[in-house]
């Protein structure tokens, strides 16, 4: 890990003769001849081109054994933590101006992670770092000046230029921002875009950023004003890959004073969006919660206080066609954001920050186990347990104190993870995201 690619017969009087060998005959009898040795090639390859016999395999799963997180920071005094399962965590390394990258090159890298954190008198930001992927998608940001601003800090760690496209969507559809299409991410270069000049825009909103060449790492540092007097609060809005008709929300507070869902509908009609809740005792669409009507090519919002009641829970989001969600929690003046998140495969490792916390294991389907690790910065094992997770149902277990990373491990579950942390200045939450264990590689064919 370190810090910082035919011969045809002739016929006359009814008998025949061979054929001509001047120009045009051995012509015809080099072109059987080539006919021959490529069909002989391909005997002896065991293939044939695309669209004859049997059909090429041109791509083939690989394991992944590299990894590169891009800590971005963004907000004041923020710090990347990273680290992997077998090797603790390295001391943790300050951000500035430029991103702190880690690259995983070993064995290790399905087992590394990284965070980043900041802190303040009265608030606690938390984010997993990035990896560079092609598409992102933000939902709950703002780009008014005073109340609500997000700024994103787009970093491209790999060799080659990325070009980029951003779009931005609002409670009145498509947000102008002509200038944020075709923006240019130089190799191991970095832009950043403050929304609030760039598109301004008042409401909560949607960002989606689409690398159209190369990959890019997203971080998108948030500022919001819970209340219209009060003091601001900071956190990182958690990236999503895409809208889906089914989205799968965890990492949310057990009771928060405010709890708003945020859905983006970047389709051609309007989403008619339902709300199920993840709870204790089953999976449940609460009474006092109508369906939401978000308009095509915007955003909407609506309150969902009333669901949390101490107990933990996870959130679904349910529409006809693709849409992105978050749920936005203020505690005592602290904001997060829940993520969108998928079912846990194999083995799993995060960081968490300081303070006293619990894990929610929640189900979408069918009942299962998830192994949970718990380590210290030191990686010593502080937890070592088999959850069982009811079907479609939630259930939390207590980080023990001193928890700087864990590990889960599940296998055929439909599992989905989040926590909550607090401490003295504030609260943080995360969902967990399986890392890409595999990619896809073209196959190179010679002569096709």
């Amino acid at each position: 890990m370190t810090t910082s690619p035919e011969t045809t017969p002739e016929t006359q009087g009814g008998s025949a003769r061979p054929a001509s060998r001047g120009p045009a005959g051995r012509t015809t009898l080099w072109a059987a001849v080539v006919v021959a040795l490529t069909a002989g090639f391909l005997a002896l390859a065991g293939t044939t081109p695309r669209g004859v016999g049997a059909p090429v395999q041109t791509f083939k799963r690989v394991q992944l054994d590299q990894r590169t997180f891009s800590c971005a920071g963004g907000i004041p005094g923020s710090k990347a933590i990273h680290g992997d399962v077998p090797g603790g965590v390295a001391p943790p390394a300050d951000i500035g101006d430029q991103p702190v990258v880690v690259d995983v090159h070993d064995g290790n890298a399905l087992e590394a992670f990284a965070g980043q954190e900041a802190r303040k008198a009265h608030w606690l930001a938390w984010s997993a770092c990035p990896e560079p992927r092609p598409r992102w998608w933000f939902v709950g940001a703002g780009a008014a000046t005073v109340s609500h601003d997000t700024v994103l800090t787009l970093t491209n760690p790999r060799v080659g230029q990325a070009d980029v496209d951003i779009d931005v969507y609002g409670p009145n559809g498509p947000v102008a921002a002509p200038g944020l299409h075709g923006v240019t991410v130089a190799a191991g270069g970095t832009r950043v875009i403050d929304l609030a000049k760039a598109a301004p825009s008042v409401g909560d909103l949607a960002v989606n950023v689409v690398a159209t060449r190369g990959l890019v790492a997203v971080s998108a540092a948030d500022r919001f004003a819970p209340g219209v007097v009060g003091k601001a609060a900071q956190e990182w809005l958690p990236g999503q890959w895409l809208p889906a008709p089914s989205v799968t929300l965890a990492g949310l507070p057990p009771k928060p004073d405010q709890a708003t869902l945020v859905v983006a509908n970047p389709g051609q009609d309007a989403a008619v969006v339902s709300v199920e809740v993840i709870g204790t005792g089953g999976t449940f669409a609460p009474k006092d919660i109508d369906t939401l009507t978000v308009p095509p090519g915007s955003v909407a919002t609506a309150s969902l206080r009333s669901v949390f009641n101490g107990e933990p829970l996870a959130i679904r989001v349910k529409a006809p066609h693709p849409v992105a969600a978050t749920v936005r929690t203020v505690t005592g003046g602290d904001v997060a954001f829940a993520s969108a998140v998928r079912p846990i495969e194999g083995t799993t490792a995060l960081a968490v920050p300081e303070g006293s916390g619990q894990l929610v294991l929640s189900s979408t389907g069918k009942k299962g186990k998830v192994s949970v690790t718990a380590f210290s910065g030191a990686g010593k094992a502080l937890l070592d347990k088999a959850v069982a997770v009811p079907g479609a149902s939630s259930v939390a277990t207590a980080l023990p104190p001193g928890t700087a990373y864990l590990r889960l491990v599940a296998s055929g579950s439909d599992a989905v993870a989040g926590f909550f942390v607090s401490d003295p200045a504030g609260m943080a939450t995360g969902g967990v995201v399986p890392a890409i264990r595999s990619v896809l590689q073209p196959v190179v064919r010679p002569g096709w």
